[in-house]
């Protein structure tokens, strides 16, 4: 969810960052065939932006260690290639569905469910080295994410615009590019060709060729056995497996004079660094949905939206969307400048300004030991009334505003929802958890069904060997650590 220490403009050097989309998709709108036109300077402030909008829709993940680690590993990739414009940075993006993406200019994602995907660093090296070549062969990725919002402009009523500029700058993209990541899909040639110029690279830097089959392997592998989960985007969406590319790999491979080096990492220190990696749908770092009910420990608040509706939770905002697009609510944080009652007198004074609409109800109240200010619009203009509050509070640590408006048949569901947010109680901190990477020993003859039992993983036997690389048939096993899954609680920072 939208934590404010988790802003990616402070982050990897402090480069800076375009607020908006418009410059990137006025580069990325330009074909492949005119790439001489297009400068690398100009491909870095494309991705530069796009590296905004991956922090504030989809997140970085929070693993300093994790993320050093995959650094060090991408530069060894660049310190092996021939001169480049571009200058890599490469970072964890939370994500679970396994996934790698790189934007202009050399900016490389790699999420959190990859991550736990890996076995070996030449896996690894084998994903960052295939994006690195799409940046260096100036191949451009496109790929949409969940968006909320959007819908929000076909409401009735003269509020529509301040309210949409309101949630376009909770979201920091304009309302109509909500959750969306301008990136397209790469061609086959151009798959073809990062796989070439990319298993030369990792082969360059001492690692075997061969590891990107391996990783795709493991990853559809993985994928198949998850069949029951939602995948809205994952690194086969974008670098299909087919019989053709595995066999291309193949062959390219034993074209490839690999002098072997050192990894960074051998198994036993890679697995170290993935100990502890939140797996699954929701990372509690960002707070949690039990049903409709949110709950979050670093902010330390608890908001229950209505039941049924569809839910969104980003770094900046949390909300949730009427699934006929009717109405709804989206809660975010302030820059914290004015109290509550400063707030809703600038929202009262550009609402009458913009719309010539007084408010239906302006008061101050408390919520626990906070203090809030609700302001409630009536929009009857039109020919279906839309209602509309804002909620602005201060929690001490967090300044929020609670955005909700949708037609009339809503308003009790709108007004329980703005009003339900909460001081967390321990009770509900206690009910943060979530699915947490662990590394445990398999012993001598040990059966992975038996393995699984005693540390009590949450994975599936079928998916403990495939996530580990091992085939599920086998009797016994030698002793080795294995990756498995079990669920924790979050602690809370507080």
């Amino acid at each position: 969810m939208f934590l404010s220490k988790y802003q990616l403009s402070q982050s990897k050097g402090g480069r800076p960052h375009l607020p908006r989309l418009t410059v990137a998709a006025a580069v990325l709108s330009l074909s492949a065939c005119v790439t001489s036109v297009v400068t690398p300077e100009q491909e870095t402030r494309a991705g530069s932006s796009i590296s905004q909008q991956v922090a504030d829709q989809i997140g970085l993940y929070m693993d300093p260690e994790l993320e050093r680690y995959l650094d060090t590993v991408g530069q060894r990739l660049v310190d092996s290639l021939e001169q480049t414009p571009y200058q890599f940075q490469f970072a964890l993006v939370d994500q679970a569905e396994p996934n790698a993406f790189a934007t202009p200019g050399g900016f490389i994602y790699v999420s959190r469910g990859l991550m736990a995907q890996i076995n070996d660093e030449a896996e690894l090296a084998g994903v960052l080295a295939h994006e690195i070549s799409h940046v260096t062969r100036r191949h451009h990725v496109r790929q949409a994410g969940r968006s909320l919002g959007t819908g929000l402009l076909t409401l009735p009523g003269r509020a529509v615009g301040v309210v949409s500029k309101d949630l376009g700058n909770m979201i920091n993209a304009p309302i109509e590019h909500a959750g969306r990541l301008y990136l397209s899909s790469y061609s086959r040639s151009q798959e073809s060709e990062a796989d070439a110029y990319g298993m030369r690279l990792a082969s360059t830097a001492g690692y075997d060729p061969l590891a990107l089959a391996d990783a795709l392997e493991g990853i559809e592998k993985g994928l198949l056995l998850l069949t029951g989960e939602q995948h809205e985007a994952t690194y086969l969406d974008t670098h299909p497996t087919t019989p053709q590319r595995v066999a291309d790999i193949g062959r390219l491979a034993r074209a490839l004079d690999t002098a072997p080096t050192e990894p960074i990492a051998d198994r036993d220190q890679l697995y170290a660094y993935l100990d502890g990696l939140w797996w699954g749908p929701q990372n509690p770092q960002q707070g949690i949905f039990n049903d409709n009910l949110f709950l979050s420990a670093d902010l330390g608040l608890s908001v229950t939206f209505p039941a049924g509706w569809d839910t969104v939770n980003t770094p900046r905002f949390v909300g949730a969307m009427e699934p006929a697009g009717e109405a709804y609510l989206a809660l975010g944080l302030n820059k914290g400048e004015f109290s509550p009652e400063a707030y809703a007198a600038a929202l009262i004074t550009r609402m009458r300004d913009s719309t010539g609409l007084q408010p239906s109800d302006s008061k101050g109240f408390r919520i626990g030991q906070w203090p809030a200010h609700v302001v409630r619009y009536d929009d009857a203009n039109d020919a279906q009334r839309v209602s509309l509050y804002y909620v602005f509070l201060d929690s001490g640590s967090h300044s929020f505003t609670f955005m909700a408006m949708g037609k009339a048949a809503f308003q009790g569901l709108l007004r329980n929802s703005v009003m339900s947010i909460a001081p967390l109680t321990p009770e509900q901190a206690g009910d943060i958890r979530g699915l947490r990477l662990r590394i445990a020993t398999i012993n001598q003859g040990e059966s992975l069904a038996d393995w699984s039992r005693r540390v009590n993983s949450s994975w599936s036997t079928a998916f403990t060997a495939a996530i580990n690389g091992l085939e599920e048939t086998t009797a016994g096993h030698q002793p080795r650590q294995l990756k498995y899954v079990r669920s924790e609680r979050y602690p809370s920072p507080r």
